[in-house]
This record gives structure tokens, sequence and C-alpha cells, in this order.
């Protein structure tokens, strides 16, 4: 089902003239084309250095595509959870969060993070703008395309407790360790010379 672009109101695929009001359905009523998106819709949710954004997105439209191209992100590989939060990618700061809490897989993640940052930025920026643009013209859109992207100001400080809360489990990691080794609380087997 896609909606009229005209009143809003839901049509089926196979309609021709909105039932509703009359109006002759077009394509995009049904699957906005990336050619919907010029670049000023691009400037205009990412807001903030859009020109450094708008080259690295460059990469990932060679003919007319969306595709994965390695790009590097140094905001996206130094602070991994925080940047994407940043940049209101929610799934993935979650997963980033997870990541982050298992110290082995985090420097692994740090460089994927490098590597995708942009291209999940893209995906992310190039899905909102179609669905605003898809949205019924009549309809009140809520949000603009500018709240819509952009960035959360209030990640700074999210950011702050985070680093605070990795560097508390760490402390208190090498603590027990510590402890566990002063005190003997494992006993080393016999056969081992100390």
């Amino acid at each position: 089902m896609g909606l009229c672009l005209r009143c809003g109101k839901e049509i089926k695929e196979a309609s021709v003239f909105c039932p509703h009001c009359g109006e002759r359905i077009s394509s995009k009523a049904f699957d906005p084309s990336d050619e919907d998106i010029d670049q000023e819709d691009f400037r205009i949710f990412i807001g903030k250095n859009a020109d450094h954004y708008l080259r690295k997105f460059r990469n990932f439209q060679h003919n007319g595509e969306g595709r994965f191209a390695v790009t590097w992100n140094w905001s996206a590989f130094w602070m991994g959870f925080i940047w994407i939060l940043y940049r209101k990618m929610y799934l993935w700061a979650l997963l980033a969060f997870i990541i982050a809490l298992t110290p082995v897989t985090y420097p692994l993640a740090m460089i994927g993070w490098g590597i995708v940052g942009n291209y999940l930025y893209y995906r992310q920026a190039r899905k909102k703008i179609l669905e605003y643009k898809s949205r019924p013209s009549i309809t009140p859109r809520s949000l603009s395309l500018e709240e819509l992207g952009g960035i959360n100001r209030w990640v700074w400080f999210v950011g702050i407790i985070f680093f605070l809360f990795i560097l508390v489990a760490v402390a208190l990691g090498f603590m027990i360790f510590f402890h566990f080794l002063k005190y003997s609380l494992f006993e080393w087997p016999e056969f081992i010379e100390i």
C-alpha cells in the first residue's frame, strides 16, 4: 500500500487514480527513488560539516547506486558509540555500546566503525530523506528535514558518563585481578613453581 501524495490516504498498488480524491497516482507514492534526493537535501539533513560528509557520500553514489565503498571516519574510529549516537543512529549506537562492553572485540570494532561509519551515516540520511519526501505534501510534517537529521547536542554529556563508566569498569577489573593475586584466592597448582 502507498499514500496518495495529494490527500494522504492509503491507496492500493494497482490503482491508477486515488479513490478518495481522484489524483493520478505516480510511482513515487509506492517507492520514492534516489533521484528524488539532491545534494541540498543531504546538506539540510546533515547540517554542520555537510561538505565533509557530501565528499564521502559521493563514493557511495557511483552509477546512481548506494553501494558500499571503503572510506575512513576518524570521529567514528576514536569515539564509536558517541559519534554514532551524536549522528542519531540509535540502533547502531546500541550495538556499539554492547561491543564497547566487551574489551576483546573493542579494538577491532574501532577499526570497523572507522571504515563503515560514513556508509552507515549515508544510509541513515538517505533513508530518512526518502521517508520525509514520501509523506504526502498535504499532511502536516511534524519534524523538518533539519530536525530529523543533524546532531544530538546532549550526546557529549552522555559521552562523558560513558567514558567514566568504562574507566571505572576497567579500574574495578584491575583491582579485582590484583586482589586475587595478592591474597591468593585462587591457588596455583602444586606442580608449578613460582
